[in-house]
This record gives structure tokens, sequence and C-alpha cells, in this order.
């Protein structure tokens, strides 16, 4: 009779192929991480450019300024956007400045014409020399690239102190 031991099958272990690791959980992290990162980069550029560009006026100072009672001269830019143009039928840029009519830049299609602006803002800069301030005032649907090219080039014309505002709307 053949002696052989029952007991010894049952402590051989079948050889089974290596589980990989489940990574579901992993891209799920993602998958919700990524674009909260993403939402947070857009909130800080946001941010950003409301912290970078005084709202208003007002310069942290007394009301009085101190600069010996002379004027100073403000250069307004007007960003019209596409529901203004919808109302009274015209997109692109509007230039106030004291002494001189209103001048108008309108939009080539539906894109601004930054070339004109950036002529018109050294027209000004070489009648003004001594200007270094600006406004900006821009409407709500206005995208932020073209704002944002829109300071790019005051800046790049030697307006260092560039404002930001919005329109203020008056019942009356």
């Amino acid at each position: 009779m053949a002696h052989y031991r029952p007991s010894e099958m049952r402590q051989q272990k079948a050889q089974t192929a290596p589980q990989e690791p489940n990574l579901v959980p992993i891209m799920n992290l993602f998958l919700t991480i990524i674009p909260f990162m993403l939402m947070l980069v857009v909130i800080s550029q946001v941010a950003l450019v409301a912290l970078n560009f005084s709202q208003g006026e007002g310069g942290g100072g007394s009301a009085g300024g101190g600069g010996g009672g002379k004027e100073v001269e403000k250069v307004e830019l007007i960003i019209l956007d596409p529901q203004y143009a919808e109302k009274y039928g015209f997109l692109g840029f509007e230039i106030r400045e004291p002494g001189m009519d209103s001048a108008k830049l309108p939009a080539i299609g539906q894109e601004y014409n930054f070339v004109a602006l950036d002529k018109r803002i050294k027209d000004i800069r070489n009648r003004k020399a001594d200007l270094i301030d600006i406004t900006v005032t821009v409407y709500p649907n206005v995208l932020y690239r073209d704002l944002i090219r829109t300071i790019d080039l005051c800046k790049a014309n030697g307006f260092t102190q560039v404002h930001y505002t919005r329109p203020t709307a008056r019942f009356y």
C-alpha cells in the first residue's frame, strides 16, 4: 500500500496571477481635485486684477490731496461690451480726455481694434508726457482677455497708474 499524506495537497496554494492595484479611487480623487484647482486659478487671477488696479477715486489719504492744488487730468478709456452695441449700435473703445471731444474706436467685426487703441494711447502720451494716470472703465460683458490686453497696452505706453472701474448706473 502506498503511503501518502492526505493533508499535503491541502497545504499547496494554487499560483494566481499578480493582482493590479485598484486605480478607481485615485482617478476619482483627481477628477475632483483638478477642476477645483483650475477654478481657484481663475478666481486668483480675477482677484489679482482687482487688487492691482485701484477701484474708484481714493488713494488712501485725505480727500483734500497734497499736490499743491493742481487739478489732475483724467483720461478715461471705456471698453464697451456687446450688450451696449445691441442697444446703441457701437462696439469698441471710447476715450475721454479733458478739453477734447470723446474719441470712439470701433471694433473690427466682433473684435476690438487694439492697433488703433495703441496708436491713440501713443498720441495721448505724446501730448501729455507727464500724465501717468489712466482710468479703464469696463462694461460687465467684456472678456477678461480684452481687459488685460487693454491694461497691458496702457502700461506699455507709460501709463503706470491704471485705475479699473465699472460704469455706474444713474436712474434720474
